[in-house]
């Protein structure tokens, strides 16, 4: 509150169809554009979350096919996670250590590189998932990463739309702001023309 007037006091004294006799067209065309724009950026929150069921489907049914078209199978790591002399290690898309193991499928030795998970050691036994060819798969996403993906999808679409819809009313008030330089530069120099007045 400032002066005793509130903000919406303020904003509704602006608004386009405000009788204020001091507001001019383009103050009223400005404020329309505000509204424009705050219920479009409201509109964008619905379709928001329509995206991220979509994508919530698209992740799930893509889980659900990898898991149907993979197995889990027990292997051996041939390695530490961890090389020696304190080198980094191979880290995988998961961020896990990435090391080589060995694995058998329908009576067939297969070997490559796995994700193993912190602590573990050569010589140990982890669960991997492996295609119907018994060749290194990624796990398939869990409900939680489904649900995740679903949001992060849903909030990039709210900011990335919010930002647009900003950015368009700075650029639309900046040509404005323009329109007004202009027309304030052609009102003075009509001025220095009008009887009784001289511009040096």
């Amino acid at each position: 509150m400032i002066g005793g007037e509130t903000v919406l006091d303020r904003w509704w004294r602006l608004a386009p169809w405000s009788g204020n006799p001091l507001m001019r067209r383009s103050d009223r065309i400005e404020s329309l554009m505000v509204l424009i724009v705050v219920a479009v950026v409201l509109m964008l929150v619905p379709i928001a979350g329509a995206v991220g069921t979509a994508t919530h489907t698209r992740l799930t049914e893509q889980a659900q096919q990898a898991a149907a078209n993979g197995q889990q199978v027990p292997a051996v790591l041939l390695e530490n996670p961890r090389p020696p002399m304190r080198e980094e290690p191979t880290r995988g898309l998961t961020g896990q250590d990435q090391v080589r193991a060995r694995w058998v499928v329908d009576g067939t030795e297969h070997t490559g590189i796995v994700d193993a998970g912190t602590g573990a050691w050569a010589g140990q036994t982890v669960t991997v998932w492996v295609d119907k060819d018994g060749n290194y798969m990624a796990a398939p996403n869990t409900a939680t990463d489904n649900a995740l993906g679903a949001i992060g999808a849903a909030l990039g679409f709210q900011m990335l739309g919010t930002l647009g819809c900003g950015l368009f009313l700075i650029g639309f008030r900046w040509l404005l702001a323009k329109h007004h330089r202009s027309q304030w530069q052609r009102e003075w120099q009509g001025l220095g023309h009008a009887p009784g007045w001289s511009v040096n």
